[in-house]
């Protein structure tokens, strides 16, 4: 126990010391993050680069048990391949990111080159071979499968911390709560190797922490992002070699709960956007907390405890046996569905709008478009403006509106429309239909909004030009209120039927009141 708090010290005194140092050097070499683009929530430029420490740091710890003869150091020097396999390609990694740093770099660029890396890391043995599966148990997977899965475990979980670390600290407290997991369940599992690597991470990152903390004075950047993203997803995949139980699938996913969730909402968000998936935005978890008015610190603090019950939440797998787990599983996966709700991702909104849509308003929508297309055909079929406006009126009741006014005329001849009038008989007054300047006017106005009076600020309306190919016939306006659920029937059958019909019966109507006139008012009309 003491060489391991000795491997903790070294590693986090090293990285404490070593990171000012390397601040001051990007500062006066201008190695800093300069780019001020809208994605950038920092307002000056910083240094970068702070993956070099912590990589210096982790090695310097490893270095430091060589002088010692232990039960743990002999152990490790019976079978070094998987520490080094861990460094080596952790050493190509950071030069990737630092490359990305100082040059800059596509996504395509990286991701090759990571995949090349990833490679070489199962060239050299890091590979998942098998799969421990709840009530399923031990998977042996295909070379091919298992070659496949290595490579998108690795490169996702690399990436998934590169696409956290946009608050100051956010990353690198998130990466120190997955590596003590990490760590906690290699001790667990007698894995000396992993457990070495992950405490001289935990301590590199310890040390950055109090530099990287808003307000940071030096940052990951993408070397110590997709390098400490590397070194975790790796350390998994060694971990998951040595498990025999859920803990080989469940524990690695629970310990990168964060990025794992910002990774995945971002790439479905992406993809239901229609956007590209490797295009950068400011929609990430941490930034639609900033954009309810956060601070830094608030955000990156709140994200550490939302890590810290990640990481409780994987250590209820270690050895255990119950269905509790899976419970809380269920339980975490119920609160982050709630919690991205109230992020207010437009996506998010959409996708319970679809499901409500096509769940619990399927069938009243399916109802209302029957009673749409049926009152069309009535609509359609009047002969008198009492029948016209009877079936308009069923049509707006199946729309949910709650007022209308219509304007009628027979190309400016008042009196063809006060012949329509006159045909309509006695139902005129109950239908509200009325002549003012020498048009015909009708409102409607729901039954029970009859006490309620609403601003024409608290309305929306649709305005439906009653025209056929000859002339206009006039207008049909309808209203809801702003605040009103949304309507539950195809609104295109207003503009495809709806229209269509309420201008040929129109037509008819005049048409017929013309037609019915006495000669001498019918030649004077015309």
């Amino acid at each position: 126990m003491k060489t391991y708090l000795v491997l903790f010290l070294v590693a986090a005194f090293g990285s404490a010391v070593l990171t000012p140092l390397l601040r001051r050097f990007c500062e006066r070499h201008a190695l800093l993050d300069a780019s001020l683009d809208q994605r950038r929530i920092h307002q000056k430029a910083v240094p970068r680069l702070g993956g070099v420490a912590i990589f210096i740091s982790i090695v310097l710890a490893l270095c430091s048990l060589a002088p010692v003869n232990n039960l743990l150091t002999q152990t490790l020097r019976a079978d070094l391949k998987p520490i080094l396999s861990v460094i080596i390609c952790g050493l190509l990694v950071l030069l990737i990111g630092a490359y990305d740093d100082l040059r800059g770099a596509n996504a395509t660029v990286k991701f090759l080159s990571l995949g090349c890396v990833t490679v070489l890391f199962y060239a050299l043995g890091g590979r998942i071979e098998g799969l421990s599966i709840p009530w399923v148990g031990q998977v042996s997977l295909n070379p091919i499968v298992g070659f496949a899965l290595t490579l998108v475990w690795v490169l996702g979980i690399t990436n998934a911390f590169n696409l956290i670390d946009g608050v100051d600290g956010l990353a690198t407290g998130s990466a120190l709560f997955s590596s003590l997991v990490l760590l906690t369940t290699s001790l667990i599992q007698g894995n000396a190797r992993t457990a070495v690597i992950a405490l001289a991470l935990s301590g590199a990152l310890a040390g950055f922490l109090r530099y990287n903390f808003n307000p940071a004075s030096i940052f990951l950047g993408d070397s110590g992002s997709l390098l400490v993203g590397f070194v975790l997803a790796a350390l998994s995949v060694q971990g998951s070699q040595k498990a025999s139980t859920a803990v080989a699938v469940a524990i690695p996913i629970l310990a990168f709960g964060l990025p794992v969730v910002d990774t995945s909402v971002t790439i479905a968000r992406r993809f239901l956007s229609g956007k590209p998936i490797f295009k950068g935005d400011r929609e990430h978890i941490h930034h639609m907390l900033l954009a309810r008015g956060w601070s830094q610190r608030r955000v990156a603090l709140v994200l550490y405890a939302v890590s810290a019950a990640f990481g409780l939440s994987a250590m209820l797998f270690v050895n255990n046996g119950s269905g509790v787990p899976a419970l809380i599983l269920l339980v975490m996966g119920v609160a982050i569905v709630l919690a991205l709700g109230n992020l207010r991702y437009h996506e998010v909104d959409e996708l319970r709008a679809s499901v409500k849509r096509n769940l619990s308003d399927r069938r009243a929508r399916a109802i209302n478009n029957l009673r749409i297309r049926r009152a069309c055909q009535d609509v359609s079929a009047a002969t008198k403006l009492n029948e016209l406006f009877d079936a308009v009126a069923e049509v707006l009741d199946s729309g949910e509106f709650i007022y209308a006014a219509a304007q009628l005329s027979c190309n400016g001849h008042a009196m063809v429309n006060a012949r329509a009038i006159e045909i309509a008989g006695p139902e005129v007054e109950s239908h509200d239909l009325k002549m003012i300047d020498g048009r015909i006017q009708w409102n409607w106005q729901r039954p029970a909004q009859a006490q309620i009076k609403l601003a024409d600020d608290d309305l929306w309306t649709i305005r439906l030009p009653i025209s056929n190919e000859h002339c206009s016939l006039g207008y049909l306006s309808l209203c809801r209120p702003l605040r009103s659920e949304p309507l539950r029937f195809d609104v295109s059958y207003l503009t495809s039927a709806f229209q269509p019909a309420i201008a040929q019966a129109a037509q008819r109507i005049f048409d017929h009141a013309e037609q019915s006139m006495p000669l001498k008012r019918a030649a004077s009309a015309r």
